[in-house]
């Protein structure tokens, strides 16, 4: 042992929630167990404890609530001593046995120094590891993510506790900071922590050891700070030390960036992407040929009135996206921590929510098919009553397709969309060859939402028995929903608001061929698609560990970009030779505008891989700004619509404008985080905690 040895302890949050006396004894036990010699440690830390318990009780009333309680333990050598030291002078010695047998631990900063092995087995153990190299300053942050089912219930004003050790830079003491963890985390109420407990312990050891052969060189003082922040999910270790040295993690082994959960997620997009890419291919070209051949049965009138109805589904889909985009991101990050019960929670609330919000839309549409009916100059009221009875399976399909999306299974959610396509396709086409018309037509829409939910429910069979959701789940679960709510009721009005305003205002004849003309220009939108649902979860995911993920939003803007601009060239290249193909010479005014209205599509297909990148790291900036651009489009297509050109140019030059400023404000928005450095890059390379 030192001549002398000081730990400075820390208590810090909202004292009327935390047991000071129990992470107090959990430090002082710690310390003394690591005393050579002495037998009965138990024994001399109950003791001073015990002497200390009214001193702490007057100092927590003293502080009256929120604020920080320090205690200082030391060991002295001559005589041999301990002493617990609280606020207000008060001060508790006792002497300890001498001991003539003294082990010696190993002198830190002796022999080879593995940098490697432990700072790779830290990165697989914590979600964040990030690094701030400093001479006589370096800081290491781990984060570690703690799932719904570890927490339990939340005040709203409860407040993240803190324990701070100073300590000295000896492996002898850093038994202190695991029994920290395991108190801070007893303090969560948590029957099922035991495995969580061990892997912060064990990076906490692996780091603090790292820094006390390196960085420290077996003297001087190492502060670590331990928080527990149940209102964020977070377990927080933040070390500081005044070491001269810093580390290079540009030297770790390549076996680090491999195994880092996610490293591979450039690949993992575009193998992803490729799949749904095929799937919606496949899917694109069957809804093309169910609107040709209803476009060439029904003639441009009443292809006007079935155009009514699905863009009525689209537009009522951001109530899908509701709950959708929700189950996607949490069920991604629920993923990434393989917790499958939260999964299972979030799937039953989900449902529920659908089955209601289902049946709200049921009430509208069925009920008030009159009003429809008279508002939008349709033939008959029976396809919005089909539309109102069908709603709920609409939403909870939304549902199992976003956990298909979250848990990546790319393969089965593109199955769901092939048997929507075929149901759709042949349900339709048998329905109207038998004389339904429009009403055959939108009846087959309608049950192929049913088809879908059937073979989506796949997504639970893994998943244990659903319990009730926590209250803290329920509450994220609804924040996130505002911002998926704007970014689709966004996507909705410059999506769709065209095609109304349009059927509105123009006499059937022109609708039916703005309708055939969107459905055309929209191949950019929807050819992109499968790049925006892969791209989600895997960033979602990489958001969550710390790991690092702009390049991500890069990649699916360049292969966004490719795409869209080689559709562009052609509709540009061969607009009538497209026409005549896809609708026939009926619909043949329209050419002109075809590369027009592809090339505004894919500006505004861009935006959106911007705006679902942002959601995805949890900021709702861009949706609500795609909101402000959508009610800008409605008023302005509802003041100018002399023609359809008129049409189609003001949606150019507002999503070419829409674009620019996205692109602009998400990277002036990186440009303004704090460099800090992770683990497994070269430290030449500046990262940001949200790039």
């Amino acid at each position: 042992m030192n001549q002398e040895d000081r730990l400075q302890i820390r208590i810090k949050g909202t004292l009327e929630q935390v047991d000071v006396h129990a992470l107090l004894a959990c430090c002082l036990q710690a310390m003394l167990a690591r005393v050579d010699g002495l037998a009965q440690a138990d024994a001399v830390a109950a003791e001073a404890l015990a002497a200390a318990q009214q001193p702490l009780v007057q100092a927590i009333v003293q502080e009256a609530g929120t604020s920080e309680i320090s205690a200082t333990l030391q060991l002295s050598n001559e005589p041999r001593r301990f002493s617990l030291k609280l606020p207000g002078g008060w001060c508790y010695e006792a002497l300890l046995p001498e001991t003539t047998t003294r082990p010696t631990p190993p002198e830190a900063g002796a022999g080879p120094i593995n940098l490697g092995v432990g700072l790779f087995l830290v990165r697989s153990l914590m979600d964040e590891v990030v690094y701030i190299p400093r001479p006589r300053g370096n800081r290491w942050r781990l984060v570690k993510v703690l799932p719904f089912s570890a927490i339990g219930c939340v005040k709203e004003d409860e407040r993240p506790i803190t324990l701070t050790v100073d300590l000295p830079a000896s492996y002898r003491y850093l038994n202190v900071l695991g029994e920290g963890v395991a108190a801070l985390l007893g303090h969560a109420s948590v029957p099922s922590t035991h495995n969580l407990t061990n892997q912060i312990q064990l990076a906490v050891q692996e780091v603090c050891t790292n820094i006390i052969e390196h960085a420290l060189n077996g003297s001087g003082q190492l502060q670590v700070t331990l928080t527990l922040d149940r209102a964020k999910r977070r377990f927080i270790v933040e070390t500081w030390d005044a070491g001269t040295r810093t580390f290079d993690p540009s030297m770790l082994p390549n076996r680090f960036e491999f195994a880092s959960p996610g490293s591979s997620h450039g690949s993992g997009l575009l193998r992803g992407g490729a799949v749904l890419f095929i799937s919606a291919t496949l899917v694109n070209a069957g809804n093309y040929l169910f609107n040709l051949i209803m476009g060439r049965w029904l003639g441009p009138s009443a292809f006007a009135d079935l155009s009514l109805i699905v863009t009525l589904f689209l537009v009522t889909s951001f109530l899908t996206t509701s709950v959708q985009t929700p189950a996607a991101r949490f069920s991604a990050v629920f993923a990434a921590a393989r917790d499958l019960s939260s999964i299972a929670r979030l799937r039953r609330f989900s449902l529920r929510l659908a089955l209601w919000i289902g049946l709200g839309l049921m009430v509208i549409f069925a009920l008030g098919a009159p009003l429809w009916t008279s508002f939008f100059s349709v033939s008959s009221p029976v396809p919005f009553i089909l539309f109102g009875l069908f709603a709920p399976f609409f939403l909870m399909q939304g549902v199992e397709r976003g956990l298909l999306q979250g848990r990546m299974r790319f393969g089965l959610l593109a199955a769901t969309y092939q048997v929507e396509m075929w149901s759709r396709l042949l349900l339709s086409l048998a329905f109207v060859a038998l004389g339904f018309g429009v009403n055959g037509a939108v009846a087959g829409i309608t049950l192929s939402f049913v088809t879908t939910w059937l073979t989506a429910r796949r997504v639970a069979a893994d998943l244990p028995t659903a319990q009730p959701i926590t209250s803290a789940l329920r509450r994220e679960v609804m924040v996130f929903t505002g911002p998926a709510l704007a970014a689709q009721l966004g996507q909705i009005l410059i999506n769709n608001s065209d095609v109304l305003i349009v059927r509105r205002f123009f006499p059937s004849e022109e609708a039916g061929l703005y309708a055939a003309l969107a459905l055309t220009g929209r191949v950019v939108f929807f050819a992109t698609w499968s790049i925006v649902t892969a791209m989600f979860p895997i960033v979602a995911q990489r958001y969550s560990r710390g790991q690092r993920h702009r390049h991500l939003l890069l990649l699916s803007l360049a292969i966004v970009l490719a795409g869209s601009l080689a559709i562009v060239t052609l509709t540009y290249s061969f607009p009538e030779a497209i026409v005549q193909v896809l609708f026939g010479p009926a619909y043949l005014p329209i050419a002109p505008l075809l590369w027009l209205y592809a090339l505004a599509t894919t500006a505004y297909a861009l935006a959106n891989v911007v705006i679902n990148y942002r959601l995805s790291i949890g900021s709702a900036d861009a949706a609500y700004l795609a909101i402000g651009v959508g009610a800008l489009q409605v008023l302005l297509l509802w003041i100018f619509h002399e023609s359809l050109h008129q049409v189609v140019s003001i949606q150019l030059g507002l999503m070419i404008c829409f674009f620019v400023v996205l692109l602009a404000w998400d990277s002036l928005h990186a440009l303004k985080q704090v460099p800090m450095r992770r683990i497994g890059t070269p430290l030449a390379l500046d990262e940001t905690r949200a790039v």
